[in-house]
Order: C-alpha cells, then structure tokens, then sequence
C-alpha cells in the first residue's frame, strides 16, 4: 500500500494558493500549522540511546554504525525491501513492555497450576491501596500478582539492588503463605469429618470419574468389536475349508486327465 501523504501537505498547498492569488483571505488555522507544522514520517521506530551520554542516537550515527553492506559499499538510500518494512510500520503503535509483564510470565511459567485456582476478574479492578510490605493482604487471594507487586516493592525500596534476589525473596514468601494456608484447609477438613460432616468428591475426583466411565465404555465397545472380527475371520476360515474339501473330493474329468498325460509326456 503506497503511503498517503496529501493530508499533511495542506500548509504547502495553502501557501501556494496564496502566492497565486487562489486563496485571497489567510485561513484561521494557517500560522498555528505553519508554527507547528505536520509531521511527515508516518513509521514509529524506538528511540534508541547511548548508554555513555544517556541520549538518543541520532540516525546519521546509526547509519555509521551500521557500516557498510555486502557489496562493500555504504547505504544511502532505501532500497523495495526497506519501503516494504518502513510501510508495514505505518500507524503500528510500539510494543510496550513493563517489568512486572516479565516477572508474572516467569512466575506463571514456572507455576502453571497457580492458572487453575479460580480468579474473578474484577479483582484487579478494584481500586485499594495495598501495602507490599507484606506479601498476603487483607481482602485480596493470595496469587501470582502478589509475587509481582511484592518483587517491585523489594526493588522500589532497595531492598535488593537485583531483580532475581527480589523475586526469590517474594517466591519463598509465597510458598510459606501457601503452605500455611493448605494446612489450615486440612486441618480444618478433618476437624469437620470428627464432627460427622461428610464431603463429596472433589472436582478432579468427579472428572476423574467421567473419564473412568469413558474408559470402561471404550473398554465394552472395544471387546465386542474383537469378538465380531474374530467370528468374521473364523466364518471366513470355514467357508475356505469347506471349498478345498468339495474340490479334492470332486472326480477328474476324462479332459483334465488326458491333459495331465500331456503334461507327463512333454
């Protein structure tokens, strides 16, 4: 798709208008674009900077760096494939990305079963001011975002100076919360059973139940399809049997034995 550029042409087109005599009256809008004119390079690229001067690096310097192609000489211009990719580019937002994005990939990846416990999404949207001093807070489930926000909190202040000791610490804190609270659960569990309560399977038990009843369906189908194939295959045996009898005892035509003495002679 070629790059439309006649929108952000309209302070030259004015301009000329006016020099020609088209255009008689200055419109209202024209000094604050001509103060502060369109811009006319459509691709967002990241600013990149040098970390000895923390500024951006300029695209003459970029170029430098660059150096020289293949062909061993230096690039001045754009080549197709260049535009193709400067135009794909075209009104393409960059990419953000948080810290916190990376810490709760890392924690998920490596607790993949944390994704199972249930979550209500309005969660997150609830606006309160949560102290990370800690790591299990008062109206809130213990979760992988607790380990995010206490591993920011660590770093915010200092308390460790590298991220994976910040989020080592935040980890073990949550592993002593959650094992603290699993044994509350039994506990709790079995003081309800001394006292004659009685619970029903739990959600994996009743899926491992559906799927055993699957299995032993399949299990059913797949014995008298085994069965059917045998009787077919043994029918089938019989029927081969009863024809290679009916042919030795059949008598030999006088024609079949003059070609057997044929056959002897030659």
């Amino acid at each position: 798709m070629k790059i439309q550029t006649n929108a952000v042409n309209v302070l030259e087109r004015t301009s000329a208008y006016l020099r020609t005599g088209v255009i008689r009256d200055t419109p209202a809008w024209y000094n604050v674009v001509a103060s502060i004119p369109p811009v006319k390079k459509f691709t967002r690229e990241p600013r990149k900077i040098n970390p000895s001067t923390e500024r951006p690096v300029s695209r003459l310097a970029d170029e430098h760096l660059e150096g020289f192609n293949s062909n061993g000489l230096y690039k001045t211009r754009f080549n197709t494939l260049d535009k193709k990719i400067a135009n794909r580019q075209i009104y393409r937002p960059p990419k953000l990305v948080y810290l916190e994005d990376s810490i709760r990939n890392l924690f998920y990846k490596q607790h993949p079963w944390e994704l199972a416990r249930p979550k209500i999404i309005a969660e997150n949207e609830i606006e309160m001011d949560y102290d990370w001093s800690r790591i299990q807070q008062l109206g809130k489930p213990l979760d992988g975002e607790n380990v995010v926000q206490r591993t920011l909190y660590l770093l915010k202040n200092s308390v460790h100076d590298n991220i994976t000791d910040a989020y080592d610490q935040a980890r073990l804190e949550f592993y002593r919360v959650r094992i603290q609270q699993e044994l509350e659960e039994q506990v709790a569990a079995e003081e309800a059973e001394m006292f004659g309560s009685v619970f029903g399977p739990t959600a994996i038990e009743h899926g491992l139940m559906k799927e055993q009843e699957v299995v032993a369906k399949w299990k059913q189908d797949a014995e008298l399809q085994t069965e059917f194939m045998s009787a077919k295959q043994e029918n089938a045996s019989k029927a081969a049997g009863e024809d290679t009898s009916n042919a030795e005892s059949r008598p030999m035509s006088p024609e079949a034995d003059l070609v057997d003495k044929e056959v002897l002679h030659f």
